[in-house]
């Protein structure tokens, strides 16, 4: 009886080959297929940030020759509408990682430039053509 009872619990000890867990190799293929799925993933993150800065870069500056253009209709004078704050009355609101540069020294071809904090990417509205340019310096 005592047998009985020590070689049912000794079945009970052993675990079949399939219930011990991962192999190594296993878990190796699984780090590697998590690894290429990463690298095609961070590159494709980091692009779309690229974009999504270009677009706010742009928009903003594109705003801005917007307002600038209500401003000066409504103002004809060129020096009341060359600061962010005097725009802000026109409905112009700068994104908060983006500064701006006003050159209105024309005002029918009045230049505005956004930038990017860190210096990439630069869009320039050109109020003559109404065109906006998006730069990334390298």
């Amino acid at each position: 009886m005592l047998r009985f009872f020590a070689k049912r619990l000794n079945e009970l000890q052993e675990v079949e080959r399939d219930e011990r867990g991962f192999t190594l190799i296993e878990l190796l293929v699984v780090i590697i297929i998590i690894g290429i799925l990463a690298a095609i993933a961070i590159p494709t993150y980091l692009a779309q940030r690229g974009r999504a800065h270009e677009a706010m870069v742009s928009s903003d500056a594109r705003n801005a020759g917007a307002a600038y253009t209500t401003c000066f209709a409504d103002t004809e004078d060129e020096g009341l509408c060359d600061t962010t704050g005097e725009l802000d009355a026109y409905g112009f609101n700068v994104s908060e990682p983006v500064t701006m540069a006003y050159d209105v020294t024309d005002p029918d071809a009045v230049v505005i430039t956004a930038t990017y904090t860190g210096g990439a990417p630069v869009a320039t509205f050109d109020g003559g053509t109404g065109r906006t340019t998006i730069t990334t310096p390298a």
